[in-house]
């Protein structure tokens, strides 16, 4: 298997992204997200694209970047326990 990394700036430009449209996204966490830092926030960053980074970066981590369709099915899988068991 080959892994391949990519600096952020080329991997958000191959997600549809760019540095500016992370930077003015509004974070969202979730309200049951635990006092030790430990969850991930969600943001919508472009119309078609659902940014999502670790808190305890503060910001200045990495930025997952899916599209809609992604996002939905992650969610719809999540809700029906399709990952209870990995």
């Amino acid at each position: 298997m080959r892994i391949i990394m990519l600096s952020s700036r080329r991997y958000n430009r191959s997600r549809g992204v760019t540095s500016a449209d992370i930077g003015r996204a509004s974070w969202r966490k979730s309200s049951f997200s635990s006092l030790n830092g430990s969850c991930f926030e969600v943001s919508r960053l472009s119309p078609d694209r659902i940014g999502v980074r670790d808190t305890k970066d503060h910001g200045t981590g990495p930025v997952l970047v899916f599209t809609s369709a992604e996002w939905s099915a992650f969610i719809a899988g999540a809700k029906s326990g399709q990952f209870d068991k990995l």
